[in-house]
C-alpha cells in the first residue's frame, strides 16, 4: 500500500468514525462495520427529512387556519386585491 492509500485509508476510517458518534443508533455500539454505518447514515436523514417536512406542513396548516381566522374576522373581503390592501385607507 502507497503513503497516499494509505492516508485515504485513515482519513474514510476517521470520517467514518466521526459519522458513528453523531448517528443516536450507533453511538452506543462498540463495532460497526462501514456498510453500517452508512446504511444508517441514510435512514437517519430520511427521519430527519420526515420531521422537516412534518414541522413544515404542520406550520403551514397552522398559518392557513391564522389566515382563515384573521379574513373572517376582517372587514376586507378576499376579492380585494393584496396591492390593494395599502391603499384602501
Amino acid at each position: 500500500m502507497t503513503r497516499t492509500s494509505s492516508k485515504k485509508v485513515d482519513m474514510t476510517k476517521m470520517e467514518l468514525k466521526k459519522l458513528k458518534s453523531i448517528l443516536p443508533t450507533l453511538k452506543q455500539k462498540p463495532i460497526s462495520t462501514p456498510i453500517e454505518i452508512v446504511l444508517e447514515t441514510i435512514r437517519y436523514i430520511r427521519q430527519l427529512e420526515d420531521q422537516l417536512i412534518d414541522r413544515f406542513q404542520l406550520d403551514i396548516s397552522q398559518s392557513s387556519s391564522s389566515l382563515s381566522d384573521i379574513s373572517l374576522n376582517s372587514s376586507l373581503t378576499l376579492s380585494t386585491p393584496l396591492q390593494d390592501i395599502g391603499n384602501s385607507n
